[in-house]
């Protein structure tokens, strides 16, 4: 379910992408970003267990 934080950012598509690069090779879902060409940094800031339980998304949080 991490995945859909990075919908938003990248795109249902590529998401979707990593999502079953994960699932295939049996990968942690950073390990499959960064494999796939998301930054670091970038996943660091879009998946957020924490900040996933307020409102908002990843490109546009909630105020507060």
């Amino acid at each position: 379910m991490m995945v859909t934080a990075l919908s938003p950012v990248i795109g249902y598509d590529r998401a979707s992408v990593i999502a079953h690069n994960a699932i295939d090779h049996d990968l942690i879902l950073k390990e499959a970003a960064l494999a796939n060409g998301v930054s670091e940094v970038l996943y660091e800031r879009t998946v957020n267990p924490l900040v996933q339980t307020h409102g908002g998304t990843a490109d546009s949080p909630a105020a507060g």
